[in-house]
């Protein structure tokens, strides 16, 4: 996910100055969702893993081949989150 979260802050920083017309429509779609995956892994770290995984997977969607990076690292965390849930029941 840290991955994922530094190549969406190089797409946003170069995008941003770029000084052509187009760089600058994908610099504001971007910077949302760069915003959405940052606020994600805050609250990862804050000790809500679920809900900052669901986070940053639709913050990754947009980015569709590249942000799988990104979906695969939420997922993960996500399937660890089921397992221990699982194993507690046992």
């Amino acid at each position: 996910m840290i991955i994922w979260l530094i190549i969406q802050l190089l797409i946003v920083l170069f995008t941003m100055y770029s000084q052509e017309k187009e760089s600058l429509i994908i610099f504001w779609m971007t910077l949302p969702f760069l915003i959405l995956n940052c606020i994600a892994i805050l609250i990862i770290l804050l000790g809500k893993p679920k809900t900052g995984s669901i986070l940053f997977l639709i913050g990754s969607v947009l980015f569709i081949p590249i942000g799988l990076i990104g979906a695969i690292g939420a997922r993960k965390i996500l399937n660890k989150i089921k397992e221990k849930k699982f194993l507690e029941t046992l």
